[in-house]
């Protein structure tokens, strides 16, 4: 049987790095991440990360915050076009690996504009199903101002 999910994963190294090495990598994309602005993230994960990459990522925090709002797993699959089986898996890792989520749930509901960034969330789970579906991939600097 043909695995027709794997064309659409992350694929990762079978060559480990020791964890001297895999804790420097890390930092620095964290301390770069930290240091840039929005229009800066977007233009970098543009171009560190894949078409399907990005649309994975988006998928699954979006979901996280929809989830955390109190969208059931039916309405939550319908609009971001997840099973409900990653769904589960997704609310399951948030329980595990709470601290990142938290933090990042804490932020879009401080955020004053936390209407703004839901209805930005939902309109990138529409576009990166777009992408996908239409192969088509908007550069950084063409997404509309408000």
């Amino acid at each position: 049987m043909i695995d027709h999910t794997a064309k659409f994963m992350a694929r990762v190294s079978k060559h480990r790095l020791d964890k001297k090495t895999y804790i420097q990598v890390l930092d620095t994309l964290d301390l770069v991440l930290g240091k840039m602005k929005k229009d800066e993230v977007r233009a970098f994960l543009f171009s560190l990360l894949g078409k399907n990459e990005r649309i994975m990522v988006s998928k699954r925090f979006a979901a996280i915050v929809l989830l955390e709002r109190g969208l059931g797993l039916t309405e939550v699959s319908k609009i971001l076009k997840l099973t409900k089986q990653t769904l589960v898996r997704l609310k399951r890792t948030q329980k595990i690996k709470n601290q990142g989520f938290n933090l990042a749930i804490a932020k879009v509901k401080k955020d004053r504009m936390a209407k703004e960034i839901s209805s930005i969330l939902l309109g990138l789970a529409k576009e990166t199903a777009d992408i996908f579906l239409n192969w088509r991939i908007k550069p950084p600097n063409d997404y509309p101002r408000k």
